[in-house]
């Protein structure tokens, strides 16, 4: 059973508990309820024992100053006031307290008018151990990174047992692979209820496990469910960037590749998948950041070409340690290109095309096309950019696509 599946038994019976005491309250009002109050007499004591486990049964002697009549006692408990009706009968009276009544440790007191008495209801044998509470669940597996489990152990009625019941918690950790997995057994006692237990870290990362049993009065050992924590990789050593391409073509939309070698902590540990790094790097296109993660022991980065071309410098930061410098050299991806500028009644129109790349192909579809402010994309290699002549500058600018700039030819009068 799961924590909040035991948590949930524990309610049920709390909530059982309350209802059976709510009934017996009823049961024991109606066995007589006086006609009058000529017939309700008053104790001149109440005797009762000091001290009982949960569960068991109780019964409450009286003695009355009277040699018949009822007497009405109060009952108070962790749930609230009952009030029982006690016959008497030459002078003396016994109510027997129904089981429910008991089974929550804790004070009870008994009171009839000015007569009190109390009873002490202590915790019964352990019964169950409710699954640990470990938190956290991850930690780094550093040897001083750690964890705490709190032990709960229980009687058959819910109560938290008496202080000094032995825990005993069992810590398996992680081992390197081939070898047997290392165990700690951690002897303890519960205080207040509960026991608890710091759990240290190793310096192997993986999967851990907490184990926890209490005994019980005779030596039998009761089991709580078994809780896993994992122990995960710490900060990065070392960072060593490579490059599966050192050479890109700039066309503003291949992506090449830039990778480390195996990562690993100061103990050894590969880091885990995941793990979010950056790439900072500077370049023909201007300077940005790419975010990677780690994947199969190695960072990975998949980076845009620029636009054009040049060389691109870059690094990786993890964990706040910076790697070696990579460069990537980004050759041109267009061999040239015709431009003209033509009048068309009153407007000017800028003709680009055909746009060609280094094997005489037309450049991609949607390359970008600027001239001044003006930009459009190419088409089968070749654009439009049409202008009103009154928005003409008069100074022409020149034509770029991929970093290739070209002045046009043409008048635009």
């Amino acid at each position: 059973m799961t924590t909040n599946s035991k948590l949930l038994v524990a309610s049920i019976r709390v909530l059982s508990v309350a209802l059976l005491l709510v009934v017996a309250g009823i049961v024991f009002f109606a066995l007589r309820i006086p006609e009058n109050d000529a017939e309700l007499v008053t104790l001149s004591s109440i005797s009762i024992p000091e001290e009982v486990e949960a569960g068991t049964s109780v019964s409450i002697d009286a003695v009355a100053e009277v040699e018949g009549g009822i007497a009405q006692v109060f009952v108070q408990n962790a749930f609230g006031r009952m009030r029982f009706d006690m016959p008497i009968s030459s002078g003396v009276g016994r109510l027997d307290l129904p089981s429910p009544v008991t089974e929550i440790a804790g004070v009870i007191t008994v009171t009839s008018g000015d007569v009190e008495a109390t009873l002490t209801v202590t915790p019964g044998d352990v019964a169950e151990v409710v699954a640990p509470l470990v938190g956290p669940r991850t930690i780094v597996a550093d040897g001083a990174d750690t964890s705490l489990a709190v032990v709960l152990p229980i009687d058959q009625y819910g109560n938290q047992v008496a202080d000094r019941t032995p825990v005993d918690v069992e810590w398996q950790q992680p081992a390197t692979p081939g070898s047997v997995a290392n165990a700690t057994v951690v002897a303890t006692e519960t205080e207040n209820g509960m026991a608890s237990v710091l759990l240290p870290s190793g310096q192997i990362a993986g999967p851990a496990t907490v184990r926890t049993t209490a005994r019980t009065s005779s030596g039998q050992m009761i089991s709580g469910a078994a809780v896993r924590i994992d122990e995960v990789p710490g900060v990065v050593s070392s960072i060593a960037l490579v490059a599966t391409d050192s050479i890109g073509i700039a066309d503003g939309r291949s992506l090449v590749e830039v990778e480390s070698e195996a990562l690993f902590d100061a103990f050894g540990n590969q880091l885990a998948d995941g793990t979010a790094a950056q790439f900072v790097f500077d370049g023909p296109a201007g300077q940005g950041v790419v975010p990677g993660t780690v994947q199969n022991g190695r960072l990975r980065i998949e980076l845009v070409a620029p636009d054009k071309p040049g060389e691109l410098t870059g690094h990786i930061e993890l964990h706040g340690m910076v790697s070696n410098e990579l460069t990537i050299e980004f050759s041109s991806a267009i061999a040239g290109f015709e431009a003209r500028i033509e009048r068309v009644d009153s407007d000017v129109v800028l003709r680009i095309g055909p746009a060609l790349d280094p094997d005489g192909a037309f450049v991609a579809d949607g390359t970008e096309v600027r001239w001044g402010e003006q930009t459009t994309q190419t088409r089968q290699g070749t654009a439009e950019i049409w202008l009103p002549a009154a928005l003409v500058p008069t100074v022409i600018p020149t034509v770029e696509i991929l970093g290739l700039e070209q002045l046009p030819t043409g008048e635009p009068s």
